[in-house]
Order: structure tokens, then sequence, then C-alpha cells
């Protein structure tokens, strides 16, 4: 499919509504290909990719943005979704031991849970963090509704996913320009009700498999729009060995030398990307070597 692993960002030339698409293919793939899922888990992983990917290319931030399922009493009791400034994404699923049915619904697998939306920007600045209420019948119309409530902010958003692809469509009116007169904010105003209505009738076969040309003029053929070319998204995990050591610090030492006793090694294994993080009783030692003059340290003269 042309244009697939990437965002394009769109806007409408006559009215203040701007949309991002987004379809992920290979990266999608390297997503999953380490968990074995429902397919109603699998699904759900792959809109929140999705989903996490529209949001990342809507916000200008440095950082990471992460959807993360929490509290969950439904057939997936942990889901993380996460997208870079950058476009990278990555993203893992728990199932509840043998409470996620091939056809679960969108409540049953969140059941009692709340997303959690956090962007990162670095150590020196603190999360931002937004709570989404999971009382809508699928991930878009949750974070409709979220958009809508507490960011004033009026948005339509489809997700789609299957085994071969994840893919989104998210439509936001802005705000009207304080020049504008009653007559033209209702007609802004007929332009995005007709824009969210036309969106409702996308297929999801549709938002998968059609190029974003095509699918934009089926669905806003009486609107002139302006596609931009868009960016590249990639799977892209960010584990590395220096990570995984803070981790073990704040397991502490007695901790880590139990494991090291009955296994003879640390494993550290990234849920992510399945890559192993090995330490022996040697890296165990440097990893809570001490400044010098503290504990396994020897002074030279």
């Amino acid at each position: 499919m042309s244009g697939a692993d990437r965002l394009r960002r769109f806007l409408f030339e006559d009215a203040p509504l701007r949309g991002h698409w987004v379809r992920l293919d290979q990266s999608w793939r390297e997503a999953r290909e380490h968990q074995s899922l429902q397919p109603a888990s699998l699904s759900l992983l792959g809109e929140a990719l999705a989903a996490s990917s529209l949001l990342a290319g809507s916000l200008k931030f440095q950082g990471t943005l992460s959807l993360q399922l929490r509290g969950s009493q439904g057939g997936i009791t942990m889901l993380i979704a996460q997208a870079t400034d950058s476009l990278g994404v990555r993203g893992v699923v728990h199932e509840a031991e043998g409470a996620s049915a091939p056809d679960a619904s969108f409540h049953d697998l969140t059941q009692g849970g709340q997303l959690v939306v956090t962007v990162e920007r670095g150590s020196a600045i603190a999360p931002w963090q937004g709570i989404v209420p999971l009382d809508g019948g699928s991930l878009a119309a949750c974070l409709e509704s979220y958009f809508a409530v507490s960011e004033q902010l009026p948005t339509a958003m489809v997700l789609a996913a299957d085994v071969h692809g994840a893919a989104g469509l998210l439509l936001q009116k802005l705000p009207t320009p304080a020049s504008a007169g009653e007559g033209e904010e209702a007609r802004i105003h007929d332009i995005w009700d007709e824009a969210v209505l036309r969106l409702r009738t996308l297929h999801s076969d549709e938002l998968l498999e059609l190029d974003p040309q095509v699918l934009l003029h089926r669905l806003f053929s009486n609107e002139s729009l302006r596609l931009f070319e868009g960016e590249a998204v990639r799977f892209s995990c960010r584990c590395d060995r220096e990570r995984v050591s803070v981790m073990l610090k704040g397991l502490g030492r007695a901790e880590v030398d139990s494991i090291i006793a009955e296994q003879g090694e640390v494993t550290v294994t990234c849920e992510f990307c399945q890559r192993p993080y090995r330490f022996d009783a040697v890296d165990v030692r440097q990893l809570f070597l001490e400044t010098p003059g503290g504990e396994g340290s020897q002074r030279l003269n």
C-alpha cells in the first residue's frame, strides 16, 4: 500500500478544520511480533498505537507520548502504547489468564480501567498527564470525549487494526477566528457537522486499505483539502542496558544478590522487543560499586 508506515497531515482550505491520517504496516508487525494475543486484544493494541501516533503528530513537543491502561478488571490487565515526537512507536499488552475471548468487546477488555495519557519531555520537565474515562464503546469514542470535555477541542476519530496493519484518522475543529460573523460561524459549524457525519460512514477495511488521497477524496469530495507529505513511522524500542541497570539498582543489592545466588545471573527481558539483558556476579558488583572508597573499591597509590 502506498503511504504505509507514514503519518500525514491535512487541512480544509475554507474552514478551520485539520486532520491527521496514519497507517502502520511494517512498524505494526515489528511491534507485535513477540506477542501472542487474542484477536480482540491484538486489535486494541493496534488501535492504541495508531492513536498514540495521531496524538503525537498533532502536538508540538519533544519527548514521548504514552497511552496506558490502568486498573482494568477485564480481559486486558495492562496496555501501553507509545509514540515519540519523531514517530518511533512501541507497545505491549498483558491479557488476564483465560479472560480475553477472541471476540471480546471493548468493555470486556477494559472493564473498570482508566486510560492515562502521559507526555514526557525529559527529566527536567515534569510529565503531563490526563485521564481518559473508558465509558465509550471504543477507544476512539473515549478519546473523542476526552478532547471535547478536557481540551474543549471538538474531535472525531476512527481507528482500525488487524493482523496486517493498523490505521487511524483524526479530525479536529479549531477555534473560529474572532473576526468571523454569525454567518461565517454557522457555515464553519455546518462544514464540521457534515465532515463528522461522513467520517462516521468510514468502514474499517477502507481505513486499512485505501491510500490517503483516495480516502480523503471519498470522504470530503465537496471540500478543498491540502494534504501534506508527512513523516515516516517506525518501530523503535527505547530499552538499553543503562535503563535496566537503574531498574536493578532500584531492587536493591540484597535482592539482586539473591537472584545471582539462585540462578548465577540476572536476566531482564524487555517486554516491548524481547531483547535480553544479562548481568553476572561481576556485572552486579560493578553495578553497585560506590564512589572511590566505597564498597568493593580499592585505593591505588
